[in-house]
């Protein structure tokens, strides 16, 4: 079995990466594209080329800067240092006005996105123009796989940005360097995006050779046709995408409650909950999710250098992974420790042990010391410049989730764990929001129920109410998408992004060990002053540059 390991773009027209196999990831040279559409074989690797916008939008890559980290833009991570206030988020939430117009909006990705879609214009314009001489059978999937990524580009800026200017093939390449034309509404983007996903689903495999493993299906077209619909609250559109995604019969949720089988969704690169990985290969396409998040004591042991625990899990994440008392399950409480015999961190949801490195778990076989005086140990944030680069945990908390057991040496050897840019278990969680907005509470409790069985949780009863109805469901999505690049954008859709994070401060746990070897745990704050979040926000900025060079594309209203 070889993984579809995707191409890096490095020229904004139509090139041909030389590669020796589908795994070589650094194009060694360009051609032509007389030489790019000569066979079947080198058109696939000019389409391999364009999977690396794919790369662009994976947080476990992106993270290496932790600036694009999208759930560190929320409650559920913290900041521990980088800049410390001065960088990134925790710029964002401590320093007023950090998100301008003239400045830039870090959380933006438009002129990535726009670089992509002009490349993908070139070929589909190549293509409309007869310049791919090959049996239309093969070239019509490629030309699918092509028009698939533009449509998740548009996608990902009109979840930033609102409406969006939409730069297609229209008797020619329309791209940037045609400046004046103006953004088309949110609703009209929408429209073209699910538009082209609806005419691609049929055109693309449901599944493809074991050697091309991770190339687009019809099932990540529906997919991301499921998610796109819910963004556009086109409700009926939702649930009859991720429905046809279920009626497909190729995916199933991972089985099991073991840490380990749990763990097989994001380590297997065959699971069958796997609808659209993105891959990555040691010493061709690295990231540096480990060095980043990792625990500081894994690099000391291997470096004995200072690195890893730039973010780290807030105890409003952590507290949302319920705990099993006696033969029932409850929502966990620091007030109710006495309960659980002092033992936080027994009997937890299963994917808790996925999820968060804990004091006293155990990592790599060794215990983990997240308290005064350990080898983990974690430090107060103070905002100040003193702590930056610092490598100590601000929540009393580690990340665990992605994070690989594998061998590394932080310089040339780095990790290669997949990103589930497209998972099962979000569809059905897709399907059940959209069936609540349609007042089918009974479906959607079935969907959300799905999610919860499989890793043991008991049911929820059926509500006939949508704010109770979204409680349930955010703690779902919480606890089973976390970190994968959700939560931030289902605050906004969901209205909730200002009451959640603005005037607030988030929360971590301080723990030392007594005498006789127990731990005692004192919740703290993991904020030195109130998170600053006004509505504007919400949405990001249209780029100053943007605005500057085409006349005819107006602000977002709260930027104006």
């Amino acid at each position: 079995m070889k993984k579809y390991i995707i191409g890096l773009v490095a020229s904004l027209a139509v090139t041909l990466p030389s590669c020796d196999s589908i795994n070589d990831v650094n194009p060694t040279g360009y051609y032509s594209e007389d030489v790019a559409y000569a066979s079947v074989e080198n058109l696939d690797l000019t389409v391999k080329n364009f999977y690396g916008m794919l790369h662009q939008i994976a947080d476990i890559e992106t993270g290496n800067a932790l600036n694009a980290v999208t759930d560190g833009a929320t409650d559920l991570l913290k900041g521990s240092w980088f800049n410390v206030d001065g960088g990134i988020f925790n710029k964002m939430f401590f320093l007023d006005n950090q998100i301008t117009v003239t400045g830039g909006d870090f959380r933006s990705n438009w002129g990535g996105m726009y670089n992509y879609i002009r490349l993908f214009n070139q070929f589909l314009w190549d293509y409309e123009r007869g310049m791919i001489k090959l049996p239309e059978d093969q070239v019509i999937v490629r030309v699918a796989e092509a028009r698939f990524l533009r449509a998740l580009c548009y996608q990902e800026l009109i979840q930033r940005h609102g409406g969006v200017i939409l730069r297609l093939v229209d008797g020619g390449v329309d791209d940037d360097h045609k400046n004046d034309k103006a953004r088309s509404t949110e609703a009209q983007s929408w429209d073209f995006v699910i538009k082209e996903y609806t005419e691609i689903a049929n055109i693309l495999p449901k599944e493809w050779p074991s050697a091309d493993l991770g190339r687009i299906t019809k099932g990540a077209v529906l997919g991301m046709k499921a998610r796109a619909s819910l963004y556009a609250e086109r409700w009926d559109d939702a649930v009859s995408a991720a429905s046809e995604l279920f009626d497909l019969n190729k995916y199933s949720l991972q089985s099991g409650l073991t840490l380990a089988q749990y763990e097989q969704i994001f380590t297997n690169p065959e699971s069958a909950e796997l609808i659209l990985p993105v891959f990555y290969q040691v010493g061709k396409k690295q990231h540096s999710w480990n060095t980043w998040v990792g625990p500081v004591s894994d690099a000391r042991l291997a470096t004995n250098s200072e690195l890893g625990v730039g973010m780290t899990p807030t105890e409003e994440y952590v507290s949302q992974f319920d705990i099993k008392v006696g033969d029932n399950w409850e929502s966990f409480s620091w007030d109710n420790l006495g309960k659980y015999g002092n033992k936080p961190f027994d009997n937890r949801d299963p994917r808790f042990y996925y999820t968060v490195l804990y004091p006293g778990c155990t990592w790599k076989g060794r215990t983990i010391e997240l308290w005064d005086g350990g080898a983990d140990e974690g430090m107060q944030y103070t905002g100040l410049p003193v702590n930056d680069n610092v490598h100590k945990s601000t929540t009393g908390y580690m990340i665990r989730k992605f994070l690989t057991t594998k061998t590394y040496n932080y310089t040339n050897t780095l990790s290669d764990q997949l990103w589930p840019e497209l998972r099962l278990a979000e569809i059905y969680l897709i399907r059940s929001e959209a069936y609540a907005r349609l007042n089918e509470w009974g479906k959607a409790y079935n969907d959300l129920n799905e999610i919860r069985t499989r890793v043991g949780l008991p049911q929820k009863s059926i509500k006939s109410s949508w704010n109770e109805y979204l409680a349930d469901l955010a703690k779902e999505r919480i606890c089973e998408l976390g970190l994968e690049g959700h939560r931030y954008f289902d605050l906004v859709r969901w209205g909730k992004v200002v009451e959640t994070l603005n005037g607030q401060r988030v929360h971590g746990i301080h723990t030392t060990k007594n005498a006789d070897g127990t731990l005692k745990y004192e919740v703290i704050q993991a904020d030195n002053e109130d998170r600053k979040f006004p509505a504007k926000y919400a949405i990001c900025p249209i780029p100053y540059s943007e605005i500057q060079n085409n006349p005819l594309c107006d602000q977002n209203d709260l930027w104006k």
